[in-house]
């Protein structure tokens, strides 16, 4: 352009002024110079926006060279900044007048702390931990684009080889040490989701993890999950974005679904932003392929996988765990202990496959506990003494006393397990029912059984819908399996709370999901029984109703091993309720038909009935009474079908036989007299 000005300033310019047709015109001329002159005023601006392209090109490449001489030392160094979420950078604290701000840790030593940390609780998986450090390391140096995931991380390794404790240690040092902003796991148990209908609630589970402002969405059982749901997780590794096949509203916290409805706060898609997703599985990566397609493999920055412990590795946690074991005895009860060899080999016989680390754990609460009960029982002071291995476990000996912390077993009450059977055998029908409830310990047995030889034990879902008439057995059933579950050592306490929809749905906007979560947490360690559960849902306008469903399902899955949930109602009724919630189906598997009690079976109710009151029916009671059981249900199955009304046909009949004998000389009855109830006492009325 430059060459452009000159040529036309050369070929117009003549000494100072333009020639006219041969003549000089003072006018003209003095026009011209003006042209001229502004001419040359672009001439000289065109030539300074060229300079300061080229000066702006090459402070972008003095800017670029010293970004790969940074990355170069980064990489040598190992002097990664830590992983952020994309979000606006906090204000600087003021420093106080007259103090020195502290100089910031470079993050090589922020990683460097954690790293030595977590090795300080991780025994024996030293490659692992340093496999998943650099996984937590790499998005500093690749950097995290805005609504992605900042890695996508798989650890593999078989049970009970430390993958989740050790995942929990790391995340917890590289918070402390300021790597992360909380280090806070969400697990998902892809389990949950076994049917192709579980999308929705995936879809709010997954809103919910990432809404949480946790740091890593932990997921498990991938191949157990149903397959059709396994994009949805796919594509959040892949793209960082999950796009909804329908509309959604956010409304206190939670995604509503709208359809096609304009509505302000309308969400379509769910989007990552930088948090870490992390998938445990003791599966080969040929199944992950199979499972969420080849694209998902090219998304995992990061293959980590633990090894099987060895008997040196074992060792050396048991030993930390007897160490922890005295520091608690002295730090909290002033007994100081010595221990041999023999404590922690015992310590480390503890592990186990199924449980892993955490078996050891448990048995130093438990120890710390017995502990704490002779302390306190004794009132004793500062003691010192030692621990010693028995055959049946721990004891800590003292100069006064022996405590024995013997080994905890968890087995079947057989004698409580009998009384119920009995009590189920005086029940009257109900045989398909019965069979199932005694078919739990059966199943229950055999994991164990599995479980005591190293193998994979699985206890099935024991939430369970009872499904028939009023009075056909429901809640009487509903506590025999209480107690039934708490004999065989399923259930911690085998209590059963007895609820309705006025017990869980508040009067006033956010007084359901407290209400409902207090009932839930009375019957932690036994059963919580519902009944006419259908009354929960009453449409999608009863949003109260609908929180308390959606809060119940949500208690089943945090308590849900120590917590049986059991719903009742009409069969029709209850097939409409499983549709309020997406994942309320494959979360009770067990639907149990109550069917109407036989004219036959109503009578030998009626006659336990009676005995029970401490009467008895005359032989010539029991064919009146099979006529009119038959009547009834012929006309009126529904009502005329149970037990409640056989209860209230001998309450009648003692109110009649009262009537009948006070008509007479009461001192001169007798025992069989006053016991007995004639035909005559009962009204067989249509």
């Amino acid at each position: 352009m430059k060459n452009d000005i000159d040529s036309i300033l050369n070929s117009l310019f003549a000494g100072g002024r333009l020639n006219v047709g041969g003549n000089t015109q003072s006018r003209a001329a003095r026009e011209a110079e003006e042209f001229l002159k502004n001419l040359e005023e672009m001439k000289k601006g065109t030539d300074r926006g060229i300079d300061h392209q080229i000066d702006d090109l090459e402070r972008l490449n003095n800017e670029a060279r010293r970004s790969v001489e940074e990355m170069r030392r980064l990489l040598e160094t190992d002097d990664i900044p830590p992983t952020e979420p994309q979000t606006a950078a906090a204000e600087k604290p003021p420093v106080a007048v007259g103090t020195e701000e502290e100089p910031p840790k470079d993050t090589a030593e922020m990683f460097r702390e954690a790293r030595e940390t977590a090795g300080s609780t991780v025994i024996g998986q030293d490659a692992f931990l340093n496999s998943l450090f650099t996984a937590f390391k790499r998005p500093g140096i690749t950097g995290v684009e805005a609504g992605r995931p900042a890695a996508v991380i798989v650890i593999t390794g078989k049970e009970g080889t430390g993958r989740h404790s050790a995942l929990s240690a790391a995340a917890s040092a590289l918070a402390e040490s300021g790597v992360l902003k909380n280090g806070e796991i969400v697990p998902l148990d892809l389990a949950r989701y076994t049917s192709a209908d579980d999308n929705k609630l995936l879809m709010q589970d997954l809103f919910s993890a990432l809404q949480s402002g946790r740091d890593i969405l932990l997921f498990e059982n991938f191949e157990k999950c149903h397959k059709s749901l396994l994009p949805m997780i796919a594509s959040l590794a892949e793209s960082g974005t999950l796009r909804l096949s329908t509309r959604y509203a956010l409304q206190k916290n939670m995604l509503i679904e709208v359809g096609t409805a304009l509505v302000p706060n309308a969400v379509s898609e769910i989007k990552m932003n930088g948090q870490f997703l992390v998938f445990i599985t003791d599966q080969k990566e040929a199944a992950f392929t199979d499972a969420f397609g080849a694209p998902f493999l090219t998304s995992v920055t990061d293959f980590c996988r633990t090894e099987e412990f060895t008997a040196e590795s074992l060792r050396k946690i048991g030993q930390v765990v007897v160490e922890d074991l005295v520091r608690q005895a002295r730090e909290r009860l002033q007994f100081t202990l010595s221990f041999g060899m023999d404590a922690v080999q015992y310590m480390a016989a503890q592990f186990s496959r199924k449980d892993g680390v955490e078996s050891m754990d448990r048995t130093c609460a438990r120890c710390v506990r017995v502990l704490s009960e002779a302390k306190l029982n004794r009132g004793a002071g500062a003691l010192t003494g030692e621990i010693r291995v028995t055959k049946d476990g721990l004891e800590f000996v003292f100069p006064d006393f022996t405590v024995s912390a013997a080994e905890e077993k968890q087995s079947v009450n057989q004698k409580a397990v009998e009384e119920v059977r009995r009590e189920m055998d005086r029940i009257v029908g109900l045989h398909e029912v019965k069979d199932y409830v005694l078919s739990l310990e059966q199943n229950y047995v055999i994991q164990r059984l599995r479980e005591s030889r190293g193998m994979k034990a699985d206890v099935p879902t024991m939430h369970m819908i009872f499904t028939g008439n009023p009075g056909t057995g429901k809640t009487t059933i509903a506590r025999l399996v209480a107690r039934y579950l708490k004999a065989m050592g399923v259930l911690t306490g085998g209590q059963l709370i007895e609820v309705t929809r006025a017990d869980l749905v508040g009067k006033y906007v956010g007084h359901t999901a407290p209400l409902t979560q207090q009932v839930i947490r009375s019957a932690i360690g036994g059963v919580l029984f519902i009944d006419e559960a259908y009354s929960l849902y009453r449409g999608q306008d009863d949003s109260f109703g609908l929180e308390a469903i959606d809060t119940i399902v949500k208690g089943m899955e945090d308590n849900r091993q120590d917590l049986i949930v059991i719903l009742a109602g009409y069969s029709r009724e209850m097939e409409e309720f499983l549709t309020s919630n997406s994942g309320l189906r494959s979360r009770f598997p067990n639907i149990i038909e109550f069917p109407d009690y036989t004219a036959e079976e109503l009578v030998a109710i009626t006659r336990i009935t009676a005995e029970n009151k401490g009467y008895v029916l005359d032989d010539g009671c029991t064919a009146p009474l099979l006529a009119y059981f038959a009547r009834r249900q012929q006309t009126d199955a529904r009502l005329a079908g149970n037990g409640r009304m056989a209860r209230n046909l001998i309450e009648d009949a003692i109110l009649s036989q009262s009537r009948r004998l006070t008509a007479g000389d009461v001192t001169a009855l007798t025992r069989e007299d006053l016991e007995t109830l004639l035909p005559e006492d009962f009204h067989f009325t249509e």
